[in-house]
Parts: structure tokens; sequence; C-alpha cells
């Protein structure tokens, strides 16, 4: 296996190598032409058509800080018990309202000459997985078009960096192909209307190499749950992914852009107990568009997961946020996202998005209901505050369920298949 990833590797320098040369414009950062071993590879990467950049007599270190804080005001009601036990308490409370703090987030980025980084570190309540990695990841620009990144980075998968526009996500968050993070090697090129992107990643973005169960994380992925009575215990997890992703924008001028592209991933189960392993792949064709004010995004996956050595393999366990749920092994997904800007000019509010999010998750076990959910809700823009507005209808959503037995099996067999309805006010403050 090394040497077939050893051979990814060359694959990705090899391709950058024949591609044609560009650069972005809105680029800021030149490249670095100073006569050493980096630079070489650099300028054998560039071909002749490419605008040689300003000479830098010696980089410097180029960092800025971000984060954001946010919390939320959710309120759900789902006619809990009274039996005095947590699921019953949580939902009653969830059920007459609460705000509540959703989470502090600080990261960094930056350059020196053409070596870029991005970081980013979650803070969560104790119950959603207490803190853990966004991203983070060190990379090298060979010109304005092409880069590589090394480390926990966004996964090339469909519309990015997001599928849909609403607090609560489309399921295809959920099942692990939207917003996705990973560990391992990315390659890009975008220009000219083209973004491709390709990449190898070794494993999940875990944080914990020895943790007998570890959903504790912002992105969904399989994972080792030992939760005996709360949900099979199972010891798989992910390792050896591929991906590839192709794109391109049509550009309308004035009017905007429409982008189509197809996406691909294809890796491994390992069941930790008994070494042996099996395929999980997934597919996608993606379309996303901006005409003026209004806004598009439509996309269709297919996933297939075959867990080794269960005994259940309809199904395999996905975790996030610190809680593990059953997700059927073969699904669809249907995602939609419609919205439209508009520009306000009423005190430090300088937008208003409203949008509409549709999903749903059909499975190919015939008696498991689908998954479905309809979003209505806006964006309000002022400065560095974003404050989300969602009104939620859904079937089986993760973040619209009650915490009974239902919950676990939500993107699986979805046993109870009932209507539910919560709205949600998310205030950040980003920096």
């Amino acid at each position: 296996m090394n040497r077939y990833c050893t051979a990814v590797l060359a694959l990705f320098l090899t391709a950058g190598l024949v591609l044609p040369g560009s650069a972005l414009a809105d680029d800021p950062e030149p490249a670095d032409d100073s006569t050493n071993a980096t630079s070489l590879v650099a300028n054998a990467w560039e071909s002749d058509n490419t605008t040689a950049a300003p000479q830098q007599d010696e980089p410097t270190l180029d960092v800025s800080f971000n984060g954001s804080l946010r919390f939320n005001a959710l309120f759900r009601s789902y006619g809990a018990g009274q039996n005095g036990n947590f699921e019953d308490q949580a939902d009653n409370v969830l059920g007459n309202g609460g705000f509540t703090f959703d989470t502090f987030r600080i990261g960094a980025s930056g350059s020196y000459g053409s070596l870029i980084f991005d970081a980013e570190w979650a803070f969560y309540p104790e119950s959603f997985g207490g803190n853990y990695i966004h991203h983070g990841w060190v990379g090298y620009e060979f010109s304005d078009a092409r880069q590589i990144q090394v480390g926990v980075s966004q996964v090339p998968f469909g519309i990015q960096p997001y599928a849909s526009s609403s607090w609560f996500f489309n399921n295809t968050y959920y099942v692990g192909l939207e917003d996705d993070y990973e560990a391992g090697i990315k390659a890009m090129y975008q220009a000219n209307g083209w973004d491709i992107q390709g990449a190898y990643y070794m494993n999940s973005e875990q944080v914990d190499f020895f943790g007998a169960s570890n959903a504790g994380r912002y992105s969904y992925d399989v994972v080792p749950s030992t939760s005996a009575g709360y949900i099979d215990t199972r010891g798989v997890t992910e390792q050896h992914q591929f991906n590839a992703k192709v794109a391109y924008s049509f550009d309308h001028g004035g009017l905007g852009f429409t982008k189509v592209g197809v996406s691909g991933q294809r890796g491994q189960l390992l069941n930790q107990g008994t070494g042996e392993t099996d395929w999980h792949a997934a597919y996608a064709a993606h379309l996303q568009g901006r005409y003026g004010g209004f806004e598009a995004k439509l996309e269709f996956a297919q996933q297939e997961l075959n867990p080794p050595s269960v005994t259940d393999d309809r199904f395999v366990v996905m975790g996030a946020y610190g809680s593990p749920n059953r997700v059927a092994s073969e699904h669809n997904v249907y995602s939609s996202s419609l919205a439209y800007h508009i520009p306000v000019n009423a005190g430090p509010i300088s937008e208003i998005k409203p949008y509409y999010d549709f999903s749903q998750v059909t499975k190919d076990v015939d008696a498991w209901n689908d998954n479905v959910n309809h979003d209505i809700g806006f964006l309000t823009s002022a400065g560095p505050l974003f404050v989300y507005t969602d009104l939620i209808i859904s079937k089986g959503h993760p973040f619209n369920q009650p915490f009974d037995g239902t919950f676990s099996g939500v993107m699986a067999e979805q046993n109870d298949n009932e209507w539910r309805t919560a709205f949600n006010v998310n205030i950040g403050i980003y920096f």
C-alpha cells in the first residue's frame, strides 16, 4: 500500500506538469523566483505562457488570525415523556426553547513565500464532543492556479464549500458527502473556468490514534463504536480514500456563472478487530449557478459502503459531534438549495439572503423510510455579524429528532417516520 500511495503522489505531480499554465487574477501571492531546488520544481510546474511573477529577495512570514463565536436560540417540541431520564429532560427543555452556546473557533492562515497554511480549531459543548480540529493543512503554491495541501483539508466532492445554504445543512452532510474533512494530501488546479482536484486521504480527521470510540469530530465519517446498548458494537473505520473532482464554470458576464461538475471517491473500510477490509465509494453530479441575485445549487449523489466482518451489513456507523448514528450502507441523496441575495442599506445590515433547502435520502432497503427535510430561512449579514434564521420541517433529520430509541437509527431504518418542526436562530460574530 505504501508503494501505491507513493505512486499516487507522483501522479499528482505529473498531472500538474502537463496541465496548461494560467494564473488567477485575484490571487495576490506572487511565486518565489529564487534559484533553489524548490523554485526549480515550481518553474517546471509552470509553462512558458505563465506571466513571470516579481522576484522576491527574501520571503516574509504573513499570518492572519480569524475565528468565530456563535450562539443558538432553538425551539422544538416532540412530546417527550415524563420518565425523568436524560432523553426526556433534554427534549422537554428544547421543547420549551433554549438559548445556548454553539461554537467558538479560532484559526490562522498565512504564507511564507510560496509556502501556505490554514488551520482552525473548534470548541463545542461537551455534549457535542468537546473540542476538535476543523481543518489544518500546509501547502505549496506552484503558481496562482496550482497548489498542494497536506493535512486535514476539505474533501473535493460535490458543491463546495457547501451544497446547502441553511444552518441545519442538507442530508448530504449527514452521510459524509458535504463539507467533509479528511487527513491526507490534495492537489488543485483552478483557472480558466476549470476546477480540477485530486486527493488521497490516509484516514479521517481523527485526533486520537487509540480512542475506542471517536465520534468527536466536525464532519461525518464511518467510526468505531463500543457503546453497547446504544448502538451496535463494531470497530469499523475509514482508510486509504481517493477523491477526484472535475468542474467547469461557464461565465455569463455581468449576469453570473453556471458551474457543472462530477465527483467520485473510493476507499477502504477497516475492521479494527479482525483486520479485514472492504470498499466504499460515492459518485455525484452537481450544478451551481449565480444569476444576478439568484443562486441555485443542485446535486445528486450515490454512495455504497461495505463494512467487513459485521453481522448486519445493511448499515454502517457514522458519527460527528460526539454522537454515532446508523446510516444505510447503500443510498441515494437528492439535494437542492435556492437563494436570493438582497442588498440592504439599513444601519449595519448590508444583505438579506432568503433561501429554501430541500434534500432526500432514499435507501436500498425497501422497508427503511426516507429522510426528507425542507428548510425555509434567511441569512442576515451586518459586517462581521451573520444571523441564520431557519424553520425546518423534516422526517429523520439528526438535528431535528428526539433523543429516544429512534435517534441512533435516524439515517438507517428511520422507524417513526414522523414530520417534525424546529425553529432556530444562529447568531455568529466572525473576526
